[in-house]
């Protein structure tokens, strides 16, 4: 069994294996609480070869799921990230747009108390 498209993608695969590492180890901390110490080693290292092993299957050697990253990391490569200044600038814009609406909201819900504070509902 060889790694499909072995130099491609290993930025994008590497996380979901180090993710499903981490998936790996809960599963088998979970299984060693299954059963008491011979039992619980043996639950513990299934679940650890069960899941380790579905976790290098599906990010190295598993087609779909292979080209999936390798896609996913390609697609990455095209972004265009945002400098500081705009960064900076859309969340002055954000916030203060954020302040004014809730200063409105609030006039109007007190313009509304007061009226049927008048009318005599509230």
């Amino acid at each position: 069994m060889k790694v499909y498209k072995q130099e491609e993608g290993m930025w994008a695969r590497m996380p979901a294996a180090i993710i499903g590492g981490i998936i790996t180890v809960i599963a088998t901390r979970a299984a060693m609480n299954w059963g008491k110490v011979p039992a619980s080693y043996i639950w513990g290292g299934l679940a650890f070869a069960a899941f380790g092993g579905i976790t290098l299957f599906f990010a190295f050697f598993h087609r779909k799921t292979s080209d999936v990253l390798i896609d996913t990391e390609n697609e990455l490569r095209k972004v265009v990230w945002p400098t500081r200044e705009e960064v900076t600038g859309s969340t002055i814009v954000v916030i203060g747009t954020t302040v004014i609406l809730a200063l409105l909201i609030f006039v109007i819900d007190v313009v509304f108390a007061r009226v049927l504070n008048v009318i005599g509902l509230y």
